[in-house]
């Protein structure tokens, strides 16, 4: 689960919209020695008509690509996001139909649904660095920002939180540190906090130490989960 009751409105969320830099990441398994490179990465958007596209890239180390996701957008406002894993061949997915929303898993053709009355707080992969600018006063004062984040494996949603930290080793001039975890205590116990490096001046994601739900082997066996380190240049 890589998964904020908003005071403003779903228009002011998307003001920004697509204003994330273009980039390109490493992405390694955690505390690997040598490091173990596991996914490039990199982002692109494009519009279409009345449509936006926003769209996330994982590739293996040689060039294969492992998962996309995307965002789409329909008249400036959220209408469909999607995750493909091609390699365990599974697809999670939202479909926005108004006041309500579809969520869909697809493992291997075995295809379960679940319906949800539709939130303007939840976010996913390509809409959070712009999620991020959208609150960065608020969060460089201090402020503890509530979102949601989905886990279409298991046909849910889970309150997440997003503040800044100190006490981390990511620390270093000009840059600043956000924690994010799960909001229940509970599930703290089981999903580990993510956090995320951020250039004070530039206001761009420099990394991300912590839990991603990217699939990867260990030992012949599917991770449903690995920690890692993700470095980005633009």
């Amino acid at each position: 689960m890589r998964k904020i009751i908003l005071f403003v409105s779903l228009l002011f969320i998307f003001i920004t919209l697509g204003s994330e830099e273009l980039f390109q990441a490493r992405i390694y398994r955690q505390n690997s020695e040598p490091p173990e490179l596991l996914f490039l990465h990199y982002n692109e958007h494009f519009s279409r008509a009345d449509s936006t596209y926003l769209i996330h890239y994982y590739l293996l180390p040689d060039s294969t690509i492992s998962v996309k996701d995307e965002v789409v957008l329909l008249n400036g406002e959220f209408y469909r996001a999607r995750s493909h894993f091609y390699e365990v061949d599974e697809m999670g997915e939202v479909i926005r139909d108004q006041d309500k929303m579809l969520m869909r898993f697809n493992a291997g053709g075995n295809i379960r649904e679940n319906h949800f009355d539709y939130q303007t707080s939840l976010l996913f992969g390509p809409l959070f660095n712009d999620f991020v600018q959208l609150h960065w006063i608020r969060l460089l004062q201090g402020e503890v920002v509530e979102f949601y984040l989905p886990a279409p494996d298991i046909l849910k949603i889970a309150r997440f939180t997003l503040e800044l930290v100190t006490d981390t080793p990511y620390e270093a001039t000009e840059k600043v540190v956000f924690r994010m975890r799960v909001h229940s205590w509970f599930l703290r116990l089981f999903i580990r906090s993510t956090f995320f490096v951020y250039d004070l001046e530039t206001r761009n994601l420099e990394s991300i130490h912590g839990v991603t739900i990217l699939r990867t082997k260990h030992n012949g066996e599917w991770q449903k989960t690995t920690n890692v380190d993700i470095y980005y240049e633009y």
